[in-house]
């Protein structure tokens, strides 16, 4: 496919001619090893060239939506049929081939066959038009895994040297299960997409299940797992909700949690999100150990479980099955272990509320006022910001350009947790007049149109 066959054989012949004896005309013509390399360099170019092609022409595909002339119902579908690719392979080339479109030297380094696609790949999770240039410049002569492993916790816009966000590396997980198990595993999904309103990822349905089960919630066989010596039934109410095992370093407040024998580094806000609610043994690196205690006096959490019926109490949330108690007044500012001060929330709300992405206050009456970061209610829209004044085409197009932008990157998320193509096109363009709020906004608003309809 990429070279002339008079040239393999050439090749071959000589190779072959080389084996053997070692004699001086042998060993002389053992030297075109070197044409083996030049040949597979330049298969190495060639393919990252159909690969930059392929990417341009997958953005042509996308935008007339090529499936249809063909009776598929998605572009994913026509690609698994055309280019051989998985629907998850397909999903991530056409991310890929989105993002190049605002990367022209990303693009024009996979173009040329200075970085192969894998490489390309990663660095178009990072790149942005003001750093692109950087990512490369730290790309250069790098493997695939040491690419990997140097985007890995960073964000858009993030230079190579910017410190790493823990809750942005992510791990991948392989698994094989039986067509029983799997069968369960979207029922599971679909059960939890019901709870809460909202599609869920794969790593919040897996997140759920595994704190569901550590926790001592209901297994689905009618027995508990409390922990407390008390397996005939669920965990008691008045038991700290955390009972995974977490470290914070007393100094700079660096959070690990302890997986399988390992020591993980996580966000902030999840030892936050602990201090609410945990069980607290102490300092173990010292000689006296000091007696378990539980952050929340184990009364009052029964007291607040059953006031809110062991449900979030977010409008409109109706997870029950693993609730965190939260302090509304944080402890670090005061905050005290009162009926007022507490509320149940389900772990997607919590830790939205320790990462700032919602607030929650209590009124004078006793209502509690759950409210969006930019203070709107939970629930609705804010009124969209005016559009700033024309100046000319030139501020018209840029305008366009980053709506088209912001549209395209909701789209691309609702791709990412399962939607189809054209049902994540069109909950995108019903967002369009809050283009302007934070991305994760936009896809919340676009996950209602989808929900609505």
């Amino acid at each position: 496919m990429f070279e002339r066959s008079d040239d393999r054989e050439n090749v071959d012949e000589r190779v072959n001619h080389g084996h053997g004896h070692g004699s001086p005309t042998e060993r002389d013509t053992a030297a075109d090893w070197r044409l083996l390399d030049r040949r597979l360099r330049g298969v190495a170019r060639r393919r990252a060239a159909l690969d930059a092609d392929e990417a341009r022409w997958l953005v042509d595909a996308q935008r007339i939506e090529l499936h249809r002339r063909f009776g598929y119902a998605t572009l994913p579908e026509y690609l698994e049929r055309t280019l051989g690719y998985a629907p998850r392979a397909a999903r991530e080339r056409l991310r890929v081939a989105t993002a190049l479109q605002a990367l022209p030297q990303i693009a024009g380094a996979l173009a040329r066959g200075d970085h192969a696609y894998s490489a390309v790949r990663e660095l178009t999770r990072v790149g942005r038009d003001d750093t692109e240039a950087a990512w490369l410049a730290a790309a250069a002569g790098k493997t695939v895994h040491e690419i990997e492993a140097m985007v890995a916790g960073r964000r858009p816009g993030d230079l190579p040297g910017d410190p790493v966000d823990p809750g942005q590396v992510r791990r991948s997980l392989s698994i094989d299960v039986s067509p029983e198990t799997f069968a369960l595993w979207r029922d599971a999904r679909l059960a939890l997409e019901l709870e809460r309103g909202e599609a869920v990822s794969d790593d919040d349905l897996l997140a759920s299940m595994c704190r569901d089960l550590l926790g001592g919630g209901d297994r689905g066989d009618g027995r508990g797992h409390g922990g407390d010596g008390d397996d005939d039934g669920p965990r008691p109410g008045g038991r700290a909700a955390y009972q995974i095992a977490l470290t914070v370093c007393p100094t700079c407040a660096r959070t690990t949690q302890d997986g399988g024998g390992r020591a993980i580094e996580v966000p902030p806000e999840v030892g936050q999100r602990a201090r609410c609610d945990a069980s607290v043994i102490g300092r173990v690196d010292g000689g006296a150990v000091a007696r378990a205690t539980q952050t929340i006096p184990p009364r009052i959490r029964r007291a607040v479980v059953a006031r809110d019926h062991g449900r979030c109490q977010v409008p409109g949330c109706r997870s029950s099955r693993f609730v965190d108690v939260h302090h509304i007044q944080p402890r670090a500012r005061g905050g005290a272990h009162t009926m007022s001060n507490l509320v149940s929330l389900c772990g997607g709300h919590h830790d939205a509320a320790h990462a700032g992405r919602l607030r929650i206050e209590r009124a004078a009456s006793g209502a509690l006022e759950v409210a969006h970061a930019d203070g709107s209610p939970y629930g609705t829209s804010p009124p969209a910001a005016a559009p700033p004044p024309a100046r000319g085409p030139a501020a018209e197009r840029d305008r366009s350009e980053r709506r088209a932008g912001a549209l395209a990157e909701v789209e691309q998320a609702l791709r990412g947790l399962g939607f189809p193509a054209g049902d994540a096109r069109a909950a995108a363009s019903a967002c369009a007049a809050h283009v302007g709020r934070p991305i994760e906004e936009l896809v919340r608003e676009a996950l209602r149109a989808l929900h609505r309809a």
